[in-house]
């Protein structure tokens, strides 16, 4: 499977995998370098001080940011014959 990184640093995780591990929507992934590797993995013990309340106004439009990048990123690697689903 491929995926393709954005300007911003974002990559989308393939549907297939994002089921395969259970991962949804606000899941927390530890980031993990091993050489040119990078190993990202669900950090299911994530303590509560890593946590931040916040409100609509905040919550909202970054949401619908990742779902445009998210948009976007599909599009491109639709165009480019990658199928990730």
């Amino acid at each position: 499977m491929m995926t393709i990184m954005s300007k911003k640093g974002q990559v989308v995780i393939p549907k297939e995998v994002r089921d395969m591990l259970a991962l949804v929507a606000g899941t927390v992934l530890r980031v993990e370098v091993e050489g040119k590797r990078v190993i990202l993995e669900p950090w299911r013990d994530v303590p509560r001080r890593a946590l931040v309340r916040a409100g609509e106004e905040v919550t909202g439009p970054l949401l619908n940011e990742a779902k445009a990048t998210s948009d976007k990123s599909e599009r491109l690697l639709r165009d480019l014959g990658v199928d990730f689903e």
